[in-house]
């Protein structure tokens, strides 16, 4: 069995116009695409797309207008020029808890028959999604580097005009992550670190995360009100979403129970 779990961290660092950092301790799902029936045959408090302790609903990632959300990657990736033949996918991602979910950020480690991608799918609390696809030539020795022009409201204390970097490095034991955020001078505004210790599948590996996790998907948005609000009491700027809507692009909405292209 290919799918797992991940015992992460994540940190959150501020540096400009004031300092200000937050921890905070979760699990990530580690999902073979080509296993979930199977994961759902065998795992007794494991359901694909219907209610259970810990659930995984095709609809909640990006929606090309197929059942699968494979099939809606080969259609992104074909639709992004990729025409390989695509062999594997594994989502790092939040699963339902109880039925609710929110996934500030998941990634697909994608195999075809001649190299690797990434797609980077970063949502917000608007109902959004927005997908980043990592080509093979980010792929530096063992570390992936890519940057990118934000083109989506992720936060309000960040415009959208700000550019972010990722570099994910990852082993057959752990994954690192770094998000970093740049103001349109080129200022390190924000730096989010995520590190994650993988854990195999099993009945008892998922009880163990709910009883340490417990609730996990609505502590975290939970958490993101928090800290929104203690960033807002400290003055910090604020974009509201409309201020600069134009720069938008390319995004999937969530529209009768699963997300689709916004027009």
């Amino acid at each position: 069995m290919k799918s797992g779990f991940l015992t992460s961290f994540v940190k959150h660092i501020r540096f400009i116009p004031k300092k200000y950092s937050f921890n905070f301790s979760f699990f990530w799902t580690r999902l073979d695409l080509d296993e979930l029936d199977f994961l759902e045959k065998n795992t007794f408090f494991f359901s694909r797309n219907s209610f259970n302790l810990i659930s995984f609903y095709d609809h909640d990632h990006i929606y090309l207008g197929h059942s699968t959300l494979k099939e809606n990657i080969s259609e992104f990736l074909k639709e992004n020029q990729v025409t390989e033949k695509l062999v594997r996918i594994e989502l790092i991602t939040n699963p339902r808890i109880l039925g609710y979910t929110f996934n500030p950020v998941s990634f697909y480690f994608l195999e075809t028959e001649t190299c690797p991608y990434i797609i980077i799918e970063i949502g917000n609390t608007f109902g959004e999604q927005k997908p980043y696809l990592l080509r093979p030539e980010c792929k530096k020795d063992s570390e992936w580097i890519y940057t990118t022009p934000k083109h989506f409201y992720i936060s309000p204390f960040a415009s959208v005009e700000n550019s972010m970097t990722f570099r994910i490095k990852r082993s057959d034991e752990k994954i690192n992550i770094t998000i970093d955020d740049h103001n349109k001078d080129g200022n390190l505004e924000i730096k989010t670190i995520y590190q994650g210790k993988e854990e195999i599948w099993s009945h008892l590996s998922i009880l163990k995360n709910l009883f340490k996790f417990p609730f996990i998907t609505i502590q975290i948005i939970i958490s993101i009100h928090y800290h929104a609000l203690r960033l807002y009491l400290k003055k910090i700027p604020y974009f509201k979403k409309s201020d600069e809507n134009e720069l938008q692009t390319h995004l999937f909405i969530w529209k009768e129970d699963k997300f689709q292209r916004k027009p």
